[in-house]
């Protein structure tokens, strides 16, 4: 019957039009800069390797340290030195605090923004005026090569679920880390990730005060008994041919299609059936899995049905992201970027003139920058316009979409506005002794070829 069943799949894979895969940029999108760019790109140190860059394993199925939970308690138990992280914390935090005052339409609000256009109104305005204090999981997949959907915008969306009254808590997945052929290890170095991550938010000013860390191996291993049987029964009732719509268009010789891959949609959709919980906060790569536990519920006629939202994930920066290869190093922001990484990436992002449709860099300003500083500031020259600050992305597209604002300004305020998020960031790494350790064990995991 296996065998049966991997043909089937193998079968219905062929068929998936073939990706061409391109691991070079475009040679016109690294030329043809303006004299402020070519400067930006020319002044700075050389850079760290790129997280990309860092992707062979080794076969290390221990190494983290013996002791996380103490390890973890000290963390939280200590506060960084440098000032500008705790101005930073305190602003980002102290925006969420200004925005939201506690009223029912407020709160409502406030949580539909984070999902957008995903959130049924209906339901999650009938949950606020049932529970006051709903409770909320947020998913969370330790990776060493944090995205800055997940450091920074996860940041602002706990923020925001705290402040609405919600009781939060993270669910670091630990156990499915393992599943991922670029990151899999052992629970130990999964763990030893995600106190990385965690070290990320605390540095970017989530209110991990009156967050609970919890990891998902535990909660498993403490609910078995209801876990498991969840997770057969969710695979008995689900076809192969859904499976296969689970991982939409990836294609076998791109990443090849494992057992694993096979499990993992029923094992996830499980996780997300088995929890008490009102709302789960989940990014992109769960968005699959809370439509199959949908399907699963109506066809078992299950009452547990807690809303999803799902927050925002940014786009790659570059133009033709389907046909470049997935390690790319222009792809994507990293937390672990440094300044002059970031400066490179944003010079080489897709941003033409007067197009804001499919624009990365407008979707950068739109869900990081503006939500965390409530301004955006663009430093010109006269001539060119001079100096302006921009209080809202309509303002701000309707000056992209006339000419008035060029790319070039665009990408060098851009830059400019994410390194000064990420300097204390850096600077918390630097300054503080645990979390310097967390990465030092991420590079002693992913050492690169």
């Amino acid at each position: 019957m296996l065998a049966r069943a991997f043909g089937v799949v193998g079968k219905a894979w062929k068929r998936t039009r073939h990706i061409s895969i391109q691991a070079s940029i475009s040679p016109r999108r690294c030329s043809h800069m303006s004299p402020q760019l070519c400067h930006l790109h020319s002044r700075l140190a050389q850079p760290e390797n790129f997280p990309e860059e860092q992707n062979a394993l080794q076969n290390n199925s221990g190494g983290a340290p013996p002791m996380l939970n103490y390890i973890y308690e000290q963390n939280r138990s200590k506060q960084p030195d440098n000032g500008n992280l705790e101005n930073s914390a305190v602003a980002a935090v102290d925006s969420i605090r200004d925005a939201v005052e506690g009223s029912f339409d407020q709160r409502f609000a406030t949580l539909k923004s984070i999902g957008e256009d995903r959130v049924n109104d209906r339901e999650l305005e009938l949950l606020l005026k049932k529970k006051p204090a709903p409770i909320c999981y947020v998913w969370c997949d330790p990776s060493p090569w944090m995205h800055i959907s997940e450091g920074i915008i996860k940041t602002l969306c706990v923020n925001k679920m705290v402040k609405s009254g919600c009781k939060v808590k993270i669910v670091m997945a630990d156990w499915f880390a393992r599943m991922n052929p670029y990151i899999g290890g052992s629970l130990n170095k999964m763990r030893a990730i995600g106190l990385y991550n965690i070290e990320v938010w605390k540095a970017a000013g989530m209110a991990l005060d009156s967050v609970e860390l919890v990891w998902l191996s535990d909660e498993i291993n403490q609910h078995a008994n209801v876990y498991w049987p969840l997770a057969m029964d969710v695979s008995r009732r689900t076809t192969l041919r859904r499976i296969k719509g689970f991982y939409g268009s990836r294609h076998p010789e791109v990443q090849p299609f494992t057992a694993a891959d096979v499990f993992y949609p029923s094992l996830q959709c499980a996780t997300i059936l088995f929890q008490k919980v009102d709302i789960w906060l989940l990014g992109k790569a769960q968005h699959e899995a809370n439509l199959l536990a949908r399907e699963y519920r109506k066809r078992a006629g299950r009452g547990n049905k807690p809303i999803a939202v799902s927050h925002k994930i940014l786009p790659n920066l570059l133009l033709r992201p389907e046909e470049e290869h997935r390690r790319n190093k222009f792809l994507a922001i990293y937390m672990r970027d440094i300044e002059f990484d970031i400066n490179r990436k944003i010079i080489h992002a897709f941003c033409p003139p007067k197009l804001v449709e499919g624009n990365p860099c407008l979707e950068y300003i739109k869900y990081i920058i503006l939500p965390w500083y409530g301004k955006f500031e663009v430093v010109r020259k006269i001539e060119d316009g001079g100096d302006k600050t921009f209080l809202s992305m309509e303002e701000l597209t309707a000056d992209y979409l006339s000419g008035a604002l060029q790319p070039d300004d665009l990408k060098l305020a851009l830059a400019k506005s994410l390194n000064k998020i990420m300097q204390p960031i850096r600077g918390h790494f630097r300054s503080n002794a645990e979390a310097e350790n967390t990465v030092e064990r991420i590079k002693e995991y992913y050492k690169p070829k």
